[in-house]
């Protein structure tokens, strides 16, 4: 046990993340694409991800986020079941080469589902939404949102 646990904190270091007591990876597609890795915590996790890889556009794009996730209280277990729904607050931030170069800043808010099948297994959904800010070809502030499924795997414990 304490093997893989040094295992895992050492290649979360050696990958610039934070330990944690339990972690998972996973990826998502929906209004962007990507993949991520998240430390959890009980009740709130906190995600990396690499996202927006231009899959739905002409340019090339790279950006990344990082959200903080919580739980939303559940007084009656029963109620939901395997689901489990959760809010969050992110920042994405991405720049874009093709015709028009430009840098991209989005915070936002977000709700979610996760449905947990069975371990170490679960899916979700999710929408959001917040202020996008483009920077060069073309400045524009704007309302943005964007919805996704995602698949996350628990990688330790």
């Amino acid at each position: 046990m304490k093997s893989s646990l040094f295992r895992m904190t050492g290649a979360a270091l050696l990958l610039g993340l934070p330990a944690a007591h339990a972690a998972s990876v996973g990826g998502f597609v929906g209004s962007d694409a990507g993949v991520y890795y998240q430390s959890n915590q009980p009740g709130s996790s906190t995600r990396y991800g690499l996202t927006g890889l231009g899959l739905f556009s002409q340019q090339v794009t790279v950006a990344g986020e990082v959200a903080s996730l919580r739980d939303f209280p559940n007084n009656a277990p029963s109620t939901f079941g395997s689901l489990k729904p959760y809010y969050g607050f992110g920042l994405g931030a991405g720049v874009s080469l093709g015709n028009s170069s430009s840098f991209s800043l989005y915070p936002h808010a977000l709700l979610g589902l996760r449905y947990n099948t069975r371990a170490p297994l679960s899916v979700y959904g999710e929408v959001n939404t917040g202020l996008r800010a483009t920077i060069g070809g073309g400045t524009n502030i704007g309302l943005g949102g964007g919805a996704r499924i995602g698949v996350n795997l628990n990688i330790a414990n």
